[in-house]
């Protein structure tokens, strides 16, 4: 009985086993047969897995690329307007230059690239260097830039110096250019309106110089105003009246005075006035060295002076209201000072001339404190 029972459970058994197989043989056959065994299965799900991340990458970098696509299309504009803007800044002039007087002092001052040993302009700025009335702030600069401008300053600055422009400016800043003073004729402003309008389209020029308004209608002399007198009363019917004034002047005798040792001085006081009015005492600009030809006029006051006994000599030394005070006081003291040797150099007495500068405090002309005809030396006598 035990032993049937045995057998009956290894059948099941065996049956049971025998089932299992034939199930997992007929399901790899399955997978097989579509090619989707075990083997490939797992793979299908790896490549499918790799497939999914591989196409996520490609976004991420896609996106990534298309960011920095854009990123790399500002960065390359924004180069490229750095670089034209340097271009323009490159081809942009940045040298400035500024002259003027003031007085007898000159001072020029700016920022200009370097130039070669015998350059004009050049040696125009090294001589105001020499002089110990310039003033030099002119600063050199290796900026590679090319001094366009140079031949144009060079040539007012030439016709400022030789047409004597008073208080003369001239100024530069990049393209825009300024000039300033006062020519003491025509001459010198048509001059200068020739080199403007052959630079006008190369720069902006600002002219503000003028000429000197000279009076047209000159005062009519004494002797003329009588003259014109007399007419009108001939005109009116006074002719017995100037008839009277005729004779009275022939008899009228000469009185003492006109012999007196006073009318002496006022006759040797117009003499002089009347020389240093025709014939100025010039001297060298912004010095007290007499010029050859003010020695010349010196000369002949020294031969109206000599021997003159119970005098007194002053002389005076002027200058317009030009530049600084104090410049211009030590100017005219300088001046009045080297008369006073050369005259006593020429046999004049030194114990009886004394000199003065006033500076700009006696102007000649007080409607136009800048003339040139308020710098003056003047020579007052006077009785001891």
């Amino acid at each position: 009985m035990n032993s049937s029972k045995s057998v009956i459970l290894l059948g099941l058994l065996a049956a049971l086993l025998l089932i299992f197989l034939c199930i997992f043989f007929n399901a790899e056959k399955y997978y097989k047969e579509l090619g989707l065994g075990t083997s490939s299965k797992n793979e299908l799900i790896s490549e499918s897995t790799t497939l999914e991340r591989n196409n996520e990458a490609q976004e991420r970098v896609d996106s990534l690329s298309s960011d920095n696509s854009e990123d790399d299309k500002i960065v390359e504009t924004e180069e490229k307007d750095k670089v034209a803007a340097i271009t323009v800044e490159k081809k942009e002039e940045t040298s400035s230059f500024n002259y003027y007087v003031e007085g007898n002092k000159t001072f020029i001052s700016g920022e200009i690239p370097l130039l070669d040993n015998g350059d004009t302009f050049k040696e125009l700025i090294t001589d105001c260097s020499k002089d110990k009335l310039c003033e030099n702030n002119v600063t050199f600069l290796d900026n590679g830039e090319t001094l366009s401008w140079k031949d144009f300053v060079s040539s007012a600055l030439t016709i400022f110096r030789e047409e004597n422009i008073s208080n003369p400016k001239l100024s530069i800043d990049k393209k825009d250019i300024k000039l300033e003073g006062e020519f003491t004729e025509q001459r010198g402003k048509d001059q200068l309106l020739t080199l403007i309008n052959n630079h006008k389209d190369a720069y902006i020029i600002s002219d503000m110089t003028r000429v000197k308004e000279v009076l047209k209608v000159k005062p009519k002399k004494v002797e003329s105003q009588k003259e014109d007198r007399e007419k009108e009363d001939v005109k009116k019917g006074n002719i017995e009246q100037v008839e009277k004034e005729k004779k009275s002047i022939e008899k009228k005798p000469l009185r003492e005075k006109e012999n007196s040792p006073e009318k002496s001085l006022e006759l040797e006081q117009e003499k002089i006035s009347t020389l240093l009015k025709n014939s100025k005492i010039n001297f060298k600009r912004n010095s007290g060295k007499i010029r050859k030809e003010g020695k010349k006029v010196l000369d002949e006051v020294a031969k109206t002076l000599l021997g003159k006994e119970n005098i007194l000599i002053e002389i005076q030394g002027h200058t317009d209201a030009g530049g600084k005070e104090k410049i211009n006081l030590w100017i005219s003291q300088k001046r009045a000072d080297s008369v006073k040797k050369y005259l006593i150099k020429k046999g004049i007495k030194a114990d009886i001339i004394t000199a003065k500068g006033f500076g700009e405090k006696k102007l000649l002309l007080p409607k136009t404190p800048y003339d040139p005809s308020n710098r003056r030396v003047e020579i007052h006598l006077k009785r001891k």
